[in-house]
């Protein structure tokens, strides 16, 4: 895979948002992510995060407000951690 698919892949992400949550409530807290604008793709992960949704918000004030006042605030959410990609 070279790295000009894998930037092509990223072009409109600018942030990667992992996301804790309860057992059980990743199915509804997936069907809410992908209703939102801000988010590209999100995706179940077996790793430190239980759910990882790539956004496509690039100024950090808007993803502060995404985060704290839609995510965090979503049945189930225990955690969060945002990663901003530097392009």
């Amino acid at each position: 895979m070279s790295v000009t698919f894998v930037s092509k892949c990223f072009d409109d992400v600018h942030v990667i948002l992992g996301i804790k949550v309860e057992p059980g409530v990743e199915d509804p807290v997936l069907k809410e992510l992908r209703k939102s604008k801000e988010v590209a793709a999100v995706f179940t992960s077996l790793g430190d995060f239980d759910i990882i949704a790539l956004l496509k918000i690039e100024d950090s004030r808007e993803v502060t407000e995404f985060v704290i006042d839609k995510v965090r605030k979503m049945e189930g959410v225990l955690d969060t951690r945002t990663t901003f990609i530097k392009k």
